[in-house]
């Protein structure tokens, strides 16, 4: 395979998983290159009628490279988000008119810090927290400048996905190694993870009717996980990708501490601590993807898709289910379209969709309206890229979600920019 050729295809896979963003030397040395990356994004945002100003998904990252005997390359990557175009909290005053510190966001927060060898030939190793092996397959439609990647099981629970592995995997190791071929790579990314947070976790009716079961902190968690991808892209046209991963991870359900409370006349009264109990299942997803095109917003069509089935890999909202806890099996599709156009690929127009529905008897027989979960967005959007690192935007989303996920997602009207360092 051609040189060029090779690095054509490792530069696209790497472009579209740090998110396009452009890199800025802070230092160059013989010894050591240290880099910065990130952007700048907010939109205004008019959803149930009402116009707000929201951060996007701002970041900003620095990475250092030090070459190391053999040919290998060492290093590490930090990155944060940043909450940055308005510092109001909340105020909640109390009988002493103090605010609460629980009440407080971060406006910087960790995104990812991990640390890296990597050789030509043994691959790349990766330890902290880092995009996980599942996200090989599924950033591919996860290019929207306002919402999205609500259906590929990448973000469970609502979270970044850190706990289960599936997104930004926390406290993981990985090892992820590409072939080279004519005109083709192959890729495989491996990931194991250990036990990374507590299960804070009730069962209703786990001792009988009206009772409730309350694991105490620290005794049930999240276990051990294990992701792996396997990628093939071919120069085929503008290029095409095709991708399957799966992640799982071991929910501990044990204690030798548990309380039990009987539920009188609304209120949760004591009746048993120190009671043992003993359970395990899994959370596992499992995804197939593809596309057609280099990247999104380059001159052409980009067309890229995925389907997903999992099973205690989401939740529902608090209410919305009795009897049970409100881990439900899913499946669920995404999908990513842009059109690009003009000068310098100035021109964008995009849309795409989420679709997640729950997948569960059990689950949906436990629903107190309704009859399953339902998750439906549909997108369209416009970019313009005002130069290489400055972009606008417009998106709209179609919300067709049922009463159960509503408090999920909505119609929304955005406009928005973002400014690349």
């Amino acid at each position: 395979m051609h040189k060029h050729t090779r690095r054509q295809l490792l530069a696209a896979a790497a472009l579209l998983l740090v998110g396009e963003s452009y890199a800025v030397p802070i230092y160059e040395g013989p010894d050591v290159t240290l880099s910065m990356t990130g952007y700048f994004t907010a939109h205004m945002v008019n959803s149930y009628g009402e116009t707000i100003m929201q951060d996007g998904a701002s970041r900003i990252a620095f990475k250092l490279d030090v070459p190391a005997y053999g040919d290998w390359d060492t290093g590490f990557h930090l990155e944060w988000g940043v909450a940055a175009i308005s510092s109001a909290q909340d105020l909640i005053l109390q009988g002493d008119q103090q605010v609460s510190p629980d009440n407080r966001d971060l406006s910087l927060y960790l995104r990812q810090g991990n640390a890296h060898a990597e050789h030509e030939k043994w691959g790349r190793f990766s330890a902290g927290k880092q995009w996980g092996a599942y996200y090989e397959v599924t950033y591919i439609t996860d290019w929207f400048n306002v919402s999205g990647g609500l259906a590929s099981g990448t973000y469970s629970y609502g979270t970044d996905g850190g706990s289960t592995g599936s997104g930004r995997a926390d406290s993981a190791l990985a090892w992820r190694k590409s072939w080279a071929f004519e005109n083709s790579e192959f890729k495989i990314a491996i990931q194991r993870a250990a036990h990374v947070a507590d299960l804070n976790i009730s069962i209703v009716d786990a001792f009988g009717p009206d009772t409730l079961f309350v694991c105490p902190p620290r005794d049930c968690e999240f276990g051990q996980s294990h992701g792996i991808a396997m990628v093939y892209r071919a120069n085929v046209g503008k290029g095409i990708m095709l991708g399957a991963a799966y992640n799982r991870v071991k929910l501990d359900i044990s204690s030798d501490n548990g309380e039990v409370f009987e539920i009188i006349n609304g209120e949760e009264v004591l009746i048993a601590n120190n009671v043992p109990i003993s359970a395990s299942t899994n959370t596992w997803a499992s995804a197939i993807g593809a596309y057609y095109g280099g990247s999104p917003f380059t001159k052409g069509w980009y067309v890229a898709g995925v389907v997903q089935r999992s099973q205690n890999n989401e939740l529902a909202p608090v209410g919305s289910v009795t009897g049970i806890t409100n881990f439900f099996d899913a499946k669920g599709s995404e999908s990513f379209i842009s059109y690009t156009w003009g000068a310098n690929d100035c021109y964008s127009l995009y849309g795409g969709h989420n679709y997640l529905v729950s997948d569960d008897p059990e689950f949906e027989a436990a629903l107190v309206e309704g009859d399953r979960f339902k998750l439906a967005q549909y997108y369209y959007g416009f970019q313009y890229q005002w130069n290489k690192r400055v972009r606008l935007y417009m998106e709209n989303a179609a919300d067709a979600s049922n009463r159960v996920a509503r408090p999920v997602a909505n119609d929304f009207i955005a406009v928005g920019f973002r400014i690349d360092i």
